[in-house]
């Protein structure tokens, strides 16, 4: 009976280590492992990303106070507002009065001594013909007639054109009718050569040309006869003053005057 009780006690004792060594083993698995035969695979708490948070800039950026000039983003230029240019103003259309035409007492003024007056009536077609006074789309005209009262006599021609370059286009086209002057030929006894033919500064673009008509030694009893042109643009009016003669005609240099106090009534 005392071997069976100490048996069952002995029993017991061994029951309860072996109950305590499982609890000992069950609390230590919350702890980490500090040595021993047991192994373990560390785990990351952070989960790689594929794309990089942030790239480095390979352009410096800049934090300069901008300037007053152009301005530019680093890497792509900003394009400079176009300043507008302003409007031309428009020539002003001249209206053609009587008032702006040269008179007797400024021909004569200008080659004294002959006796030049105006006269009424239009002025004569000159030598070169209608097309030597006026161009094409003619907006209105006007014109004066002067004369000595014996072998010299001329007019003045005022033409108007829509704008500055109609108007010049009708002076370009005058100067090359005048230096061809074809519209009338000289008589079979005579020869014509262009004597004169420059250009003044007076209002836009002046031109003065003279044509001499001489006898050929065929006939040396007949006369010569002088005409003087003078041909001024401004603005959108072409002036064309033109004389006529026995002998050489007007003077050069009084024949400028006349130009000028004509082109002094234009501008």
């Amino acid at each position: 009976m005392c071997t069976r009780g100490w048996k069952q006690a002995r029993l017991a004792a061994t029951a309860g280590a072996a109950t305590m060594g499982l609890l000992l083993v069950a609390c230590g698995n919350d702890a980490k492992p500090t040595g021993g035969d047991a192994t373990t695979t560390p785990v990351s708490t952070e989960t790689p990303s594929a794309t990089p948070t942030a790239t480095p800039s390979s352009t410096p950026s800049t934090s300069s106070t901008p300037s007053t000039g152009p301005t530019q983003t680093l890497g792509r230029a900003t394009p400079t507002p176009t300043r507008t240019a302003p409007a031309a103003t428009p020539t002003p259309i001249k209206r053609l009065v009587t008032s702006i035409l040269l008179t007797g007492t400024e021909v004569a003024k200008a080659d004294p001594n002959r006796h030049w007056e105006a006269t009424s009536g239009s002025a004569s077609t000159p030598i070169c013909g209608r097309f030597s006074t006026r161009g094409d789309s003619v907006a209105g005209s006007l014109s004066r007639n002067f004369s000595n009262g014996l072998d010299a006599s001329g007019g003045q021609w005022l033409t108007r054109y829509k704008d500055p370059a109609a108007a010049k286009a009708a002076y370009e086209s005058i100067v090359t009718t005048i230096k061809s002057c074809k519209a009338a030929r000289p008589a079979p006894t005579h020869a014509r050569k262009l004597t004169e033919n420059r250009t003044i500064v007076l209002g836009d673009a002046t031109s003065i040309l003279r044509w001499y008509d001489y006898p050929l030694p065929s006939d040396p009893g007949s006369e010569d006869g002088g005409f003087p042109y003078a041909v001024t643009l401004d603005g959108t009016v072409v002036s064309v003053i033109a004389f006529r003669e026995t002998g050489r005609g007007v003077k050069p240099a009084n024949f400028e005057r006349i130009a000028r106090s004509a082109a002094a009534h234009l501008g």
